[in-house]
């Protein structure tokens, strides 16, 4: 199924609720907050990952020198997702502050900037989702390697 380009999905909005300007501000401060709560999980599971890594990260590392880089590859981008979220999902502007010329101009902008806010939180959950592979990845080589050093270290 195709999505609506932006001006079909604002005159979908105009269509269906004309000039009930309450319930179109409604409508896309719904879409705010979902964003917001998705933002919020994304963040922890970032916050997830470098909790365990200060508890196991050196146990992991210590299994080999890939099992080094997976692991400080996969923090080093789960470090980047939180820093996406965070400058680019979470910073505020209410859409009472939205410009634009009537209610069309308005839609427009603050679609704009939803999309915006969408397409950083894309990004934070490709670079979280890659961090964890390699995390997983380094875990795995750790735990098939179960008695300390059993995996040669190159240092």
């Amino acid at each position: 199924m195709q999505q609506l380009d932006r001006q079909e999905e604002i005159g979908r909005i105009v269509k269906m609720f004309g000039d009930d300007n309450k319930t179109v501000h409604d409508i896309i401060e719904r879409q705010f907050t979902v964003l917001m709560a998705r933002a919020q999980v994304l963040l922890g599971l970032c916050g997830v990952v470098v909790t365990v890594t200060g508890f196991s990260g050196r146990m992991i590392a210590g299994t080999n020198t890939l099992a080094q880089w997976l692991i400080i590859t996969g923090i080093a981008l789960t470090l980047a997702s939180a820093v996406t979220v965070v400058f680019g999902v979470l910073p505020l502007r209410w859409l009472t502050q939205q410009p634009g010329e009537g209610m069309e101009g308005w839609l427009d902008e603050s679609l704009r900037y939803r999309d915006r806010k969408l397409a950083h939180y894309r990004v934070g959950i490709v670079l979280l989702l890659v961090g964890l592979v390699l995390y997983v990845g380094a875990m795995s080589i750790m735990l098939l390697n179960p008695e300390m050093n059993a995996a040669p270290t190159i240092r």
